[in-house]
């Protein structure tokens, strides 16, 4: 009877030692969750900064039809350049991801995909995904333009022709990343964490 006794007191404090171990990782873990910040695109200091006005470019889509890339916009609606490549892996895989963003703000926002090089590779992307080739742009002007040196990169520009947000975007959160900065007034994403001088807000 004792025995049973001290093994049953033994094991209310076995529960009670593991209970306490569980709380302080799920505090520890909470601790880590708000360290960390969300991912978001990679800004480079490179030509027109956010806040200024988006150069505007008279080009042709691979459809032949003439469109102005930056600028005031029709009605007012935002455009979201993607500058991508056909030999690009990472811009490959975004592009479900840039194809919902675009139909799910289609009443506000035009897609514009920029690309250079070989136009039969640019038509075997299009197809493969399912692309307008009317909203497709063969010109190195434009990358030039926007001094894009690495890909994928996306610049957002609002209806009056102002570049809201723009940046390296490797993942679905870095273009979601894009939009949430507009909304935040801020040119970025680290911006509103840490500060125009990189310093944590908390």
């Amino acid at each position: 009877m004792t025995g049973l006794v001290i093994s049953n007191v033994l094991l209310w404090l076995l529960v009670l030692l593991l209970s306490l171990v569980v709380f302080a990782l799920t505090r520890q873990i909470g601790v880590l969750h708000a360290r960390i910040a969300p991912a978001g695109a990679l800004m480079i200091d490179k030509g027109a900064k956010v806040g200024d006005a988006a150069p505007s470019l008279s080009v042709q889509t691979l459809a032949g039809t003439p469109l102005t890339v930056g600028g005031p916009r029709p009605q007012g609606r935002d455009q979201l350049l993607f500058f991508l490549s056909p030999s690009c892996p990472i811009c490959k895989e975004l592009l479900p991801a840039v194809k919902a963003i675009a139909r799910a703000q289609r009443t506000r926002l035009d897609l514009l995909l920029v690309s250079d090089g070989e136009p039969e590779r640019q038509r075997e992307l299009i197809e493969r995904f399912g692309l307008d080739a009317g909203s497709y742009v063969l010109s190195p002007q434009v990358g030039m333009t926007y001094q894009v040196g690495k890909l994928p990169y996306a610049v957002l520009i609002d209806g009056q022709g102002i570049i809201r947000a723009k940046g390296l975007v490797n993942s679905r959160e870095h273009l979601d990343s894009l939009f949430e900065a507009r909304a935040q007034g801020v040119a970025s994403l680290q911006e509103y964490l840490h500060g125009p001088d990189g310093k944590s807000a908390t």
